[in-house]
């Protein structure tokens, strides 16, 4: 959660009308599927020798991975069932496109759908869309002409190659707009591949791969894999001058105003100027450094490489981004890429990558399209009643605190008390009506998106800052299992998809919700006093508020948690990154304690619920329910190239390692000194 998440999965939900063609059937979510249930437990074990197997054995014996899924857990089977439900809607919306208003949700959804679904006519146009691309690249005949071309390739892609400069919000002053140079994402985006030299099998595998996808567009094979080549060492120069995810973690590292001039001095060779004249944005007085080592490392590959590399690079970006909509010719590639990548030899069918597309281009209107016919008011006053609760005992634990001064306590008082949340979709939609999205014009449609959303974002400068809701295509659309707490606005959103079962089940017990989603909660307001949000002040601006003291305080708390992080063995040999998980371990530890003291408040309010059901009480049902909430099995191959370089650690980590510091936990199952599940008391994270 916080802005993220590799592994999270987008969709959508339910009935639909008689006319729908094929309706999928929707998943239930029942024990199998991490559904809260004694069925899942392995009784046998005592809770205190390994509680991961007590309370998940049963499920982890029974249910297996199949083969071609990276992973299964809550937020899979969560996914399957909605990705089964959107195939449903976005059918459905395909099917009155036709007639539906143009520029509607409904018409811009079912064209975009039917561009994406005509497989024989992307495979007759083949490459065809991409070539204006292509050719503009080929007609760059100097460094000026390029930097022309960085600056008009986001319009079109919507990402950025080499370098780019991009309006966002003032860290140190979000009411206003400013603009951030930033370097370029890679093609080869996979961290571990960079932890072994040029060579290693990881390496030869995804050069070959990329070699099979240029040869698939034409290319011949000495000249793909001379160029494969380049494009592999250009990148692996330029990802050595880049942050790396822990040092990204600090955002002392990442924001870095500075005068125009001066970061302009650190490139001579290319002229950001034309970058910014190509989206008709004027020069600024100055610009936020976020990748201090990189722009050098770039003037030095502009220096050292003949600009026909650069061309054939950009060339190769277009190709690579554009592939998935160009028909068919690429799917073996990226079958092969899954297989290298996440371990598996699958390529989600059509009906699910049209989903993902959807979500990534024109992800309000789909989202408004789910939330009319799926979301409903009461789960929406449910979910508020439940943040209101868990903000509560936030706020009780904080006013307890003895380890911060007066001061300090204030600050952060005032801080959770600013707090924001929204939950479920945004009370203003982006609209998206002028777009214009056509059955028959996938790329078409693409870039046009693009050059909206590039158009959109920098009309933004000068101008004071909205902030705009559930907008993140990443993290926050309502069509997206997974919650996200902004620091910049001091405030979280909870998207509609992640308030259904198994996450949010209103029908149990108290126990097994309250653990669940109510932890979630909790884990996102965490997220403003974790080791990275604890940096931002009330109003979300980057503003040190602490005293040194209270800080030191702080940081013994969290070398808690990274200990403990940098202990865990995911595979044989290999350990967790305490230091990059350290922030998500310390939202969970504030989330589950927050839920739990919330369920003890509600029980006492409910005495007639503080039951217990299948022999367990309350207390032991939450902590069991938590457990079973981040069961997963995941492939070798996801754990190395999603999680050892994600903040987020894997779910069968998290499933027990929050509980650890939880007082309550240990009383629950009798827990003592001497068993394996036992940390002492002055190892317990008591930050929050």
């Amino acid at each position: 959660m916080q802005r993220l998440t590799p592994l999270v999965l987008l969709c959508l939900s339910a009935a639909m009308s008689a006319q729908a063609a094929d309706m999928v059937p929707v998943p239930e979510i029942g024990p199998d599927q991490l559904s809260f249930s004694v069925t899942n437990m392995d009784m046998s074990v005592d809770p205190g020798t390994d509680f991961y197997r007590y309370a998940v054995g049963g499920w982890l014996d029974r249910v297996e991975r199949p083969a071609d899924r990276v992973s299964i857990g809550t937020f899979d089977f969560m996914g399957l069932r909605l990705t089964a439900q959107m195939k449903n809607l976005i059918a459905e919306a395909g099917e009155k496109s036709a007639t539906a208003t143009k520029g509607s949700p409904l018409q811009q959804v079912g064209a975009f759908y039917n561009s994406y679904m005509d497989v024989a006519a992307l495979d007759a146009k083949g490459i065809a869309p991409i070539e204006p691309e292509l050719a503009r690249i080929d007609a760059i005949a100097s460094l000026n002409d390029l930097a022309t071309y960085l600056g008009h390739y986001v319009s079109v892609a919507g990402e950025v190659p080499l370098v780019g400069i991009v309006p966002s919000a003032d860290q140190a002053d979000t009411t206003k707009m400013v603009l951030f140079i930033v370097k370029g994402s890679l093609i080869f985006n996979q961290e571990n591949l960079y932890e072994a030299p040029a060579g290693s099998a990881l390496d030869i595998a995804l050069r070959g791969n990329l070699k099979t996808v240029l040869e698939q567009a034409g290319y011949e094979t000495a000249r793909a894999a001379t160029v494969v080549d380049m494009v592999a060492d250009l990148e692996r120069e330029l990802h050595g001058a880049m942050l790396t995810p822990v040092e990204s973690m600090n955002p002392d590292n990442s924001y870095q105003p500075k005068p125009f001039d001066a970061v302009q001095a650190e490139i001579p060779a290319l002229d950001l100027t034309k970058i910014l004249a190509a989206v008709n944005v004027a020069v600024p007085e100055t610009i936020v450094q976020t990748q201090p080592r990189y722009l050098a490392a770039l003037s030095r590959v502009l220096a050292d490489r003949p600009l026909s590399d650069i061309k054939d690079y950009l060339k190769v970006r277009v190709i690579n981004h554009f592939k998935p909509f160009l028909g068919t010719r690429f799917d073996g590639s990226a079958r092969e890429w899954n297989r290298i990548v996440f371990g598996i030899d699958r390529l989600p069918p059509r009906e699910e990558l049209v989903q993902q597309s959807l979500q990534a281009n024109i992800g309000h209107p789909v989202s408004r399209l789910y939330v009319e016919r799926h979301f409903s008011e009461e789960t929406k006053v449910k979910a508020t009643d439940m943040v209101e609760r868990v903000h509560q005992t936030f706020e009780n634990r904080m006013n307890r605190l003895t380890w911060l001064n007066d001061d300090t306590k204030k600050a952060a008082l005032t801080k959770l008390e600013k707090l924001s949340y929204k939950i479920g979709y945004p009370e203003n939609w982006i609209d998206y009506s002028t777009v214009d999205i056509r059955a028959d014009d996938l790329i078409g449609n693409i870039m046009r998106i693009n050059a909206f959303d590039t158009a959109r974002s920098y009309a933004k400068l000068g101008k004071p800052v909205e902030h705009e809701a559930f907008a993140d295509s990443t993290s926050t659309l309502p069509v997206i299992i997974n919650a996200g707490y902004d620091m910049q606005i001091n405030g979280f959103e909870v998207p509609a998809a992640i308030l259904q079962p198994a996450a949010f089940e209103a029908t149990k017990d108290a126990p097994t919700y309250f653990c669940r989603i109510g932890a979630v909660l909790g884990h996102e307001m965490t997220h403003g006093f974790d080791s990275r949000g604890r940096l931002y002040d009330a109003d979300g601006n980057l503003n040190n508020w602490w005293k040194p003291e209270d800080a030191s305080a702080f940081d013994k708390e969290a070398a808690k948690l990274i200990e403990q992080a940098g202990a865990y063995e995911v595979l044989p040999g290999l350990k967790l990154n305490g230091a990059l998980s350290v922030g998500e371990n310390m939202a969970d530890v504030g989330g589950i304690n927050f839920a739990f003291d919330a369920l003890k408040d509600y029980l006492a309010e409910h005495p007639e619920e503080n039951v217990s059901i299948d022999g367990l009480t309350p207390e032991q049902r939450c902590f069991i329910s938590w457990a079973q909430f981040w069961a997963m099995k995941v492939t070798d191959e996801a754990i190395r190239s999603v999680y050892m370089s994600n903040a987020h650690p894997p779910g069968f980590y998290r499933a027990t390692a929050a509980l650890k510091h939880v007082d309550g936990f240990y009383e629950a199952f009798d827990i003592k000194e001497g068993d394996k599940e036992w940390v002492p008391p002055e190892r317990r994270v008591k930050a929050w």
